[in-house]
Protein backbone atom coordinates (compact mmCIF):
# COMPACT_ATOMS: atom_id res chain seq x y z
CA UNK A 1 0.00 0.00 0.00
CA UNK A 2 1.20 3.48 -0.75
CA UNK A 3 1.36 6.00 2.02
CA UNK A 4 -0.76 9.10 1.82
CA UNK A 5 1.04 12.19 0.48
CA UNK A 6 0.89 13.98 3.83
CA UNK A 7 2.47 11.20 5.70
CA UNK A 8 6.21 11.18 6.45
CA UNK A 9 8.28 8.19 7.23
CA UNK A 10 9.08 7.84 10.85
CA UNK A 11 12.58 8.53 12.24
CA UNK A 12 14.33 7.05 15.14
CA UNK A 13 13.53 8.65 18.41
CA UNK A 14 16.88 10.34 18.88
CA UNK A 15 16.61 11.98 15.44
CA UNK A 16 13.11 13.24 15.76
CA UNK A 17 12.86 17.06 15.39
CA UNK A 18 11.67 18.78 18.48
CA UNK A 19 8.02 19.08 18.81
CA UNK A 20 7.05 22.47 17.37
CA UNK A 21 4.14 24.01 19.08
CA UNK A 22 2.05 26.95 17.94
CA UNK A 23 4.74 29.46 19.11
CA UNK A 24 7.58 27.97 17.09
CA UNK A 25 7.35 30.39 14.11
CA UNK A 26 7.63 33.61 16.24
CA UNK A 27 10.58 32.09 18.05
CA UNK A 28 12.36 31.44 14.78
CA UNK A 29 11.73 35.04 13.69
CA UNK A 30 13.08 36.39 16.95
CA UNK A 31 16.19 34.25 16.61
CA UNK A 32 16.70 35.51 13.06
CA UNK A 33 16.38 39.11 14.17
CA UNK A 34 18.87 38.52 16.97
CA UNK A 35 21.36 37.05 14.51
CA UNK A 36 20.91 40.09 12.20
CA UNK A 37 21.41 42.53 15.07
CA UNK A 38 24.53 40.67 16.14
CA UNK A 39 25.88 40.79 12.58
CA UNK A 40 25.19 44.53 12.23
CA UNK A 41 26.80 45.25 15.61
CA UNK A 42 29.90 43.32 14.66
CA UNK A 43 30.08 45.18 11.33
CA UNK A 44 29.82 48.61 13.02
CA UNK A 45 32.47 47.66 15.55
CA UNK A 46 34.80 46.58 12.78
CA UNK A 47 34.32 49.88 10.93
CA UNK A 48 34.94 51.86 14.12
CA UNK A 49 38.12 49.96 14.84
CA UNK A 50 39.30 50.53 11.29
CA UNK A 51 38.64 54.28 11.62
CA UNK A 52 40.51 54.40 14.91
CA UNK A 53 43.41 52.63 13.31
CA UNK A 54 43.51 55.10 10.44
CA UNK A 55 43.46 58.05 12.86
CA UNK A 56 46.23 56.58 14.96
CA UNK A 57 48.27 55.87 11.85
CA UNK A 58 47.85 59.51 10.74
CA UNK A 59 48.98 60.83 14.13
CA UNK A 60 51.98 58.51 14.27
CA UNK A 61 52.92 59.39 10.68
CA UNK A 62 52.65 63.11 11.47
CA UNK A 63 54.88 62.73 14.51
CA UNK A 64 57.42 60.79 12.50
CA UNK A 65 57.50 63.21 9.55
CA UNK A 66 57.59 66.42 11.69
CA UNK A 67 60.90 66.59 13.52
CA UNK A 68 60.81 68.10 16.97
CA UNK A 69 61.73 71.76 16.96
CA UNK A 70 61.07 72.16 13.22
CA UNK A 71 58.10 74.46 13.82
CA UNK A 72 58.54 78.04 12.61
CA UNK A 73 60.09 79.93 15.53
CA UNK A 74 58.31 83.03 16.76
CA UNK A 75 60.26 86.09 15.66
CA UNK A 76 60.84 89.20 17.77
CA UNK A 77 57.78 91.34 18.37
CA UNK A 78 57.16 93.99 15.74
CA UNK A 79 58.38 97.48 16.65
CA UNK A 80 55.39 99.71 17.39
CA UNK A 81 55.20 102.75 15.09
CA UNK A 82 55.90 106.19 16.49
CA UNK A 83 53.17 108.85 16.72
CA UNK A 84 53.34 112.47 17.81
CA UNK A 85 51.07 113.80 20.49
CA UNK A 86 49.19 116.80 19.11
CA UNK A 87 49.53 119.82 21.36
CA UNK A 88 48.08 123.27 20.75
CA UNK A 89 46.12 123.78 17.52
CA UNK A 90 45.25 127.28 16.36
CA UNK A 91 43.55 128.65 13.24
CA UNK A 92 44.46 131.89 11.49
CA UNK A 93 40.93 132.62 10.33
CA UNK A 94 37.65 133.97 11.63
CA UNK A 95 35.38 131.57 9.78
CA UNK A 96 32.78 129.58 11.76
CA UNK A 97 34.38 126.22 10.91
CA UNK A 98 38.00 127.36 11.17
CA UNK A 99 38.69 125.42 14.38
CA UNK A 100 37.47 122.13 12.92
CA UNK A 101 39.43 122.71 9.71
CA UNK A 102 42.58 123.43 11.73
CA UNK A 103 42.11 120.28 13.80
CA UNK A 104 41.69 118.11 10.73
CA UNK A 105 44.79 119.65 9.18
CA UNK A 106 46.79 119.13 12.39
CA UNK A 107 45.93 115.40 12.37
CA UNK A 108 47.17 115.07 8.78
CA UNK A 109 50.35 117.04 9.52
CA UNK A 110 51.06 115.08 12.69
CA UNK A 111 50.60 111.84 10.77
CA UNK A 112 53.12 112.77 8.08
CA UNK A 113 55.66 114.08 10.60
CA UNK A 114 55.20 110.92 12.69
CA UNK A 115 56.06 108.77 9.69
CA UNK A 116 59.15 110.88 9.03
CA UNK A 117 60.39 110.70 12.64
CA UNK A 118 59.63 106.99 12.87
CA UNK A 119 61.96 106.46 9.91
CA UNK A 120 64.82 108.85 10.64
CA UNK A 121 64.90 108.62 14.46
CA UNK A 122 63.29 105.37 15.66
CA UNK A 123 64.07 102.79 12.96
CA UNK A 124 67.22 100.78 13.88
CA UNK A 125 67.85 99.98 10.21
CA UNK A 126 68.29 103.72 9.57
CA UNK A 127 70.93 103.89 12.31
CA UNK A 128 73.09 101.46 10.40
CA UNK A 129 72.19 102.08 6.76
CA UNK A 130 71.44 105.80 6.70
CA UNK A 131 68.26 107.72 5.94
CA UNK A 132 66.32 106.10 3.07
CA UNK A 133 65.37 108.22 0.07
CA UNK A 134 61.63 107.91 0.79
CA UNK A 135 62.05 109.94 4.00
CA UNK A 136 62.97 113.07 2.04
CA UNK A 137 59.63 113.03 0.19
CA UNK A 138 58.28 115.03 3.13
CA UNK A 139 60.16 118.05 1.75
CA UNK A 140 59.27 120.05 -1.34
CA UNK A 141 61.34 119.18 -4.41
CA UNK A 142 63.05 122.54 -4.28
CA UNK A 143 64.12 121.89 -0.67
CA UNK A 144 65.24 118.24 -0.67
CA UNK A 145 68.90 118.83 -1.51
CA UNK A 146 69.20 121.43 1.22
CA UNK A 147 67.42 119.13 3.70
CA UNK A 148 69.91 116.37 2.94
CA UNK A 149 72.76 118.79 3.63
CA UNK A 150 71.11 119.73 6.96
CA UNK A 151 70.53 116.10 7.96
CA UNK A 152 72.57 116.57 11.14
CA UNK A 153 69.85 118.96 12.34
CA UNK A 154 66.82 117.17 10.88
CA UNK A 155 67.82 113.57 11.69
CA UNK A 156 70.23 111.74 14.00
CA UNK A 157 73.01 112.50 11.54
CA UNK A 158 76.30 110.58 11.58
CA UNK A 159 75.93 109.85 15.30
CA UNK A 160 73.10 107.43 14.61
CA UNK A 161 75.58 104.56 14.13
CA UNK A 162 76.57 104.88 17.80
CA UNK A 163 73.05 104.06 19.02
CA UNK A 164 72.04 100.67 20.36
CA UNK A 165 68.52 101.45 21.59
CA UNK A 166 66.14 104.39 21.85
CA UNK A 167 62.86 105.03 23.63
CA UNK A 168 60.71 108.15 23.27
CA UNK A 169 60.09 110.08 26.47
CA UNK A 170 58.24 113.09 25.11
CA UNK A 171 57.20 114.04 21.59
CA UNK A 172 54.62 116.66 20.70
CA UNK A 173 53.71 118.89 17.79
CA UNK A 174 51.82 122.19 17.97
CA UNK A 175 50.21 123.39 14.77
CA UNK A 176 49.07 126.82 13.58
CA UNK A 177 46.99 126.56 10.38
CA UNK A 178 46.38 129.36 7.89
CA UNK A 179 42.87 129.12 6.39
CA UNK A 180 41.70 131.11 3.37
CA UNK A 181 38.37 133.05 3.26
CA UNK A 182 36.63 130.03 1.67
CA UNK A 183 37.51 127.88 4.67
CA UNK A 184 40.30 125.83 3.07
CA UNK A 185 43.67 125.23 4.77
CA UNK A 186 46.56 126.74 2.83
CA UNK A 187 49.69 126.63 5.00
CA UNK A 188 50.78 125.72 8.50
CA UNK A 189 53.56 126.06 11.03
CA UNK A 190 54.36 122.90 13.03
CA UNK A 191 56.62 123.22 16.06
CA UNK A 192 58.13 119.89 17.07
CA UNK A 193 59.64 118.91 20.42
CA UNK A 194 61.16 115.44 20.50
CA UNK A 195 63.03 113.79 23.38
CA UNK A 196 64.21 110.20 23.64
CA UNK A 197 66.58 108.24 25.83
CA UNK A 198 68.57 105.13 25.04
CA UNK A 199 71.98 103.51 25.09
CA UNK A 200 75.02 103.70 22.87
CA UNK A 201 76.82 100.64 21.59
CA UNK A 202 79.41 101.35 24.30
CA UNK A 203 76.75 100.89 26.96
CA UNK A 204 76.59 104.56 27.90
CA UNK A 205 73.15 106.11 28.48
CA UNK A 206 72.31 108.83 25.96
CA UNK A 207 69.65 111.49 25.47
CA UNK A 208 68.41 112.61 22.05
CA UNK A 209 66.84 116.05 21.71
CA UNK A 210 65.31 117.52 18.55
CA UNK A 211 63.43 120.76 18.01
CA UNK A 212 62.24 121.97 14.61
CA UNK A 213 59.87 124.59 13.30
CA UNK A 214 58.44 123.29 10.01
CA UNK A 215 56.69 125.43 7.43
CA UNK A 216 54.21 123.38 5.41
CA UNK A 217 51.82 123.89 2.53
CA UNK A 218 49.32 121.73 0.68
CA UNK A 219 50.45 120.26 -2.62
CA UNK A 220 48.17 117.82 -4.47
CA UNK A 221 46.28 117.11 -1.26
CA UNK A 222 49.38 116.39 0.89
CA UNK A 223 51.33 118.55 3.28
CA UNK A 224 54.96 119.13 2.31
CA UNK A 225 57.70 121.08 4.05
CA UNK A 226 58.87 124.17 2.20
CA UNK A 227 60.98 125.62 5.01
CA UNK A 228 62.38 125.07 8.51
CA UNK A 229 63.53 128.36 10.11
CA UNK A 230 64.93 126.50 13.13
CA UNK A 231 66.16 122.93 13.43
CA UNK A 232 68.49 121.27 15.92
CA UNK A 233 69.38 117.73 16.97
CA UNK A 234 71.72 116.71 19.79
CA UNK A 235 72.85 113.36 21.17
CA UNK A 236 74.31 113.73 24.65
CA UNK A 237 76.01 110.71 26.19
CA UNK A 238 76.35 110.55 29.94
CA UNK A 239 79.86 110.18 31.27
CA UNK A 240 80.58 106.68 32.60
CA UNK A 241 80.61 106.31 36.36
CA UNK A 242 84.23 106.30 37.57
CA UNK A 243 85.30 102.95 38.98
CA UNK A 244 86.48 102.54 42.51
CA UNK A 245 90.07 102.01 41.35
CA UNK A 246 90.10 105.44 39.74
CA UNK A 247 89.11 107.24 42.95
CA UNK A 248 91.84 108.81 45.12
CA UNK A 249 93.43 106.52 47.63
CA UNK A 250 92.19 106.72 51.18
CA UNK A 251 93.90 109.56 53.07
CA UNK A 252 95.33 111.13 49.89
CA UNK A 253 94.79 114.84 49.31
CA UNK A 254 93.54 116.25 46.06
CA UNK A 255 95.27 119.43 44.95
Amino acid sequence: MESAPDEQPSLPGDLQPPDEGPDAAPSRRRAARSRRRLFVGLLIAAVALAGTGVGAWAVITSLKTTPRGSETPAGPPARPPFFFRIGDVTADSTGPSAVNVARDASVEIAGQLSSYYDTVFMDPSTWQNGVPDRAWLLFDRSLRDRARQDSASLTLGPQSATLKSLRVENASVSVDVLIDPRGNPQAAVANVEFKARGFLVTGQPATVMNTVSFLLQLEAGEWVVFGYPTANTSIDAEAPTPSASASPASGATTP
